[in-house]
């Protein structure tokens, strides 16, 4: 009995040790199979754009998305004005292609202030789920060429000085499912003497946030403050409030704002009105950006 007592513990002792050394050996398989890789934030916003600025989001490698915007407003003491319909209407078509998950190159045009842009947008910090990242970073370079006069600002004839660059370090954290907020520092040299004549550079400072409503809707909202000029006659500072609408690959956007641009830049240098209701205060929004995944990913063999 004594002996059969011996037998099965160093049996049981047995079966531990090699149990161990395989279950370890196994841990060690698994660590090397599945590498401890961030887990990243997503959708701290659903859109490359709040709603008139950048966003601190890029897409996808292989994403290609197509802006198409409107906004319309009426004209303070316009006699003329329609009891339905708006006095003025501006539009916007704009591209983005995303050559990375961290890289974005964008270009646009707009009717009424024959604005050209285009932009360069890297994200270099991403935020981690587990808060060891806490925010994201993501710099954006920004060029716009002004093609003519608009509303109440005078452009130089030499066409290099209608010349324009913004160059933006956006910070932005999403603190849960439904809130997210951002902070955008802004250098800006411009070529046109507008709105402060005899001054090229100017700086800049953007808040925007969102809240999620529901899956698919959220509201959004932004605020730009200009640098070293007097609200008035040099321009007022940027607001816009509105609402975010996605459906599948489609993202709606409807606005209320005081600027009349689509541009980064002039819609913080070049705005002639504040935001009120009243005509000349309120430019309505309707913008449509359509994403499409021209890189599908490529299936593993095993699926």
């Amino acid at each position: 009995m004594k002996n059969r007592k011996q037998l099965i513990f160093v049996l049981s002792m047995f079966l531990f040790i090699v149990f161990n050394a395989n279950s370890q050996d196994l841990l060690n398989i698994l660590e090397k199979e599945a590498p401890n890789t961030p887990l990243y934030t997503q959708a701290t916003f659903k859109a490359n754009r709040i709603l008139i600025g950048q966003s601190v989001e890029t897409r996808k490698k292989g994403v290609l998305e197509f802006v198409l915007g409107t906004r319309y407003w009426n004209i303070p003491n316009n006699d003329t004005s329609q009891s339905f319909g708006a006095d003025r209407f501006s539009g916007h078509f704009g591209m983005q292609y995303a050559f990375t998950d961290r890289f974005t190159f964008g270009a646009g045009i707009t009717s009424f202030d024959g604005i050209v842009n285009g932009f360069a947008k890297y994200r270099l910090v991403r935020q981690t789920e587990d808060n060891k990242v806490p925010l994201g970073i993501t710099l954006v370079q920004g060029a716009s060429y002004f093609s003519r006069d608009f509303a109440i600002f005078s452009l130089p004839q030499n066409s290099s000085e209608r010349l324009a660059y913004a160059t933006q370090v956006i910070l932005a954290r999403k603190f849960n499912r439904n809130l997210s907020l951002q902070l955008t520092p802004t250098y800006i040299h411009s070529g046109v003497n507008q709105p402060v004549p005899d001054k090229k550079d100017f700086f800049a400072l953007g808040f925007g946030g969102r809240y999620k409503l529901s899956n698919h809707v959220t509201i959004a909202s932004e605020y730009g403050y200009l640098f070293g000029r007097d609200e008035g006659e040099e321009g007022f500072n940027l607001f816009s409030l509105g609402v975010n609408w996605e459906i599948s690959d489609l993202i709606m956007q409807f606005s209320m704002t005081n600027s009349k641009s689509f541009d980064d830049i002039a819609s913080y240098t070049l705005n002639a009105n504040n935001f009120h209701f009243r005509p000349g205060g309120l430019h309505i929004g309707v913008n449509a950006t359509y994403v499409l995944h021209l890189k599908k990913r490529k299936p593993r063999p095993s699926e």
